[in-house]
């Protein structure tokens, strides 16, 4: 346990959104057709970081579906190493 004097500030970046119940336009395209997509309303946080540039979000999305639907490979080892890969470089999201 560290003592008081050596304890360390973790400080996380914060993001300006665009809540999906908001969203308007291209944005509210983009949420529409990953809801469509991944079959129930929820669109997740890191979906949500890219709301403010509709076109990257949907880039996004879009590479996601081919790493996680095309291909032999079973989905549950996708999702593993995409978990490891992200504890590997420390990410909190």
């Amino acid at each position: 346990m560290l003592n008081k004097n050596r304890q360390r500030r973790i400080l996380m970046a914060f993001i300006n959104t665009v809540p999906p119940g908001k969203a308007t336009g291209e944005t509210a395209e983009v949420y529409k057709y990953l809801a469509q997509v991944e079959g129930h309303g929820m669109i997740p946080k890191i979906v949500q970081v890219f709301s403010i540039n509709p076109a990257a979000m949907k880039m996004m999305i879009r590479i996601w579906e081919i790493t996680m639907w095309m291909g032999d490979e079973p989905r549950y080892n996708r999702e593993m190493v995409a978990a490891a890969v992200s504890r590997f470089n420390k990410c909190h999201y």
